[in-house]
């Protein structure tokens, strides 16, 4: 086993020093960027990147910035670009239209995390922002662990402050089992009987509502084919532990392994590039997280992280099947 390598990525364009991490298990290789703790590549033997990634910095810098990295400090959208923390109205730099997106423009995929802890097949990438930094109150201490055993990858995301502030993080990594190519043949399967419904501008309208047509998902649909997803599917009312939530295959390749997909959040948003400009359905998004918007939901899960909380872990899970099957 030859992982645990550190090799120069390229640098920003304010001089910063991107390094790519190369992790290694008897089956799998994978790649890691210190850029947004950036999932690059995820190879089983000697077959293609199962994410989308990318040979050098510029798409990340770009049209391409979400790709693979970690989101946050609050995935997903928050309505209006504001939220209530605590008895106080937070306002925030909107990046999208009136919302704010994945944290906006200064969020955790465009920061430079540092690599704290490396061996053989774990990486451990930290990132500390300061009171009010990116906009959200605390000073706060992020970690991405990545670690390889076997055909697993597990990714625990770690979240600290020292006064209350918002922490949702998601792993933003578009999974395409052929390796290229577009959706086309793939079928999602996803365990959650509601969803979160949305207004016209993609934010929540109010409580989950039971799945049906075309986001039923639970025994299974194909992607590519006309129906575009970027929607929370509820997987839990609540952080419960590590269970299996999902299932991506590919039937009419028996060469493509299937991706089992367990994590510990409630929510899991879908979202399949449907609306990309010039790559629709190059992968499909499969991010872990608390549901989105959730300050302004009583009801929703709460993403509220007070300094006695300590360190809040995310923990997600992905198993690769060479026989094409899995569960749930």
């Amino acid at each position: 086993m030859n992982g645990g390598q550190v090799s120069d990525f390229g640098r920003l364009p304010d001089g910063g020093k991107v390094a790519r991490v190369t992790l290694r298990s008897d089956r799998l290789c994978v790649n890691v960027l210190s850029l947004g703790a950036i999932l690059q590549e995820v190879r089983l033997a000697d077959g293609p990147s199962l994410v989308t990634g990318f040979p050098d910095l510029a798409p990340y810098l770009g049209d391409m910035r979400y790709c693979g990295a970690i989101v946050g400090p609050v995935a997903g959208r928050l309505s209006g670009a504001e939220a209530m923390i605590g008895a106080q109205l937070w306002r925030f730099k909107p990046n999208e239209g009136r919302h704010l997106l994945h944290g906006g423009a200064g969020g955790l995929h465009a920061r430079l995390w540092q690599i704290a802890d490396l061996g053989p097949a774990h990486v451990t990438f930290r990132l500390k922002l300061g009171h009010c930094e990116g906009g959200f109150p605390g000073a706060r201490l992020f970690e991405a662990r990545y670690s390889v055993a076997e055909n697993r990858l597990a990714l625990d995301l770690v979240s600290r402050s020292d006064r209350p502030t918002l922490a949702n993080l998601a792993p933003h990594a578009f999974w395409n089992l052929r390796g290229q190519g577009g959706l086309q043949g793939h079928v999602l399967r996803v365990a959650a009987d509601e969803i979160l419904p949305l207004g016209p501008d993609r934010c929540p309208l109010g409580a989950p509502v039971p799945v049906s047509g075309p986001f039923d998902l639970r025994a299974g649909r194909a992607l590519g084919e006309g129906a575009a997803y970027d929607h929370c599917f509820c997987v839990a009312p609540a952080r419960r532990a590590l269970r299996p939530v999902a299932r991506l295959s590919l039937p009419g390749d028996p060469r493509a392994p299937s991706l089992e997909m367990a994590t510990t959040e409630p929510g899991l948003q879908i979202y399949d590039a449907a609306r990309h400009p010039e790559r629709p359905f190059f992968g499909v998004a499969l991010e872990s997280q608390c549901w989105p918007d959730a300050p302004r939901h009583a009801g929703y899960p709460s993403i509220l992280l007070e300094p006695e909380e300590g360190a809040r872990v995310q923990r997600t899970v992905w198993t690769l099947h060479e026989d094409a099957e899995g569960s749930p």
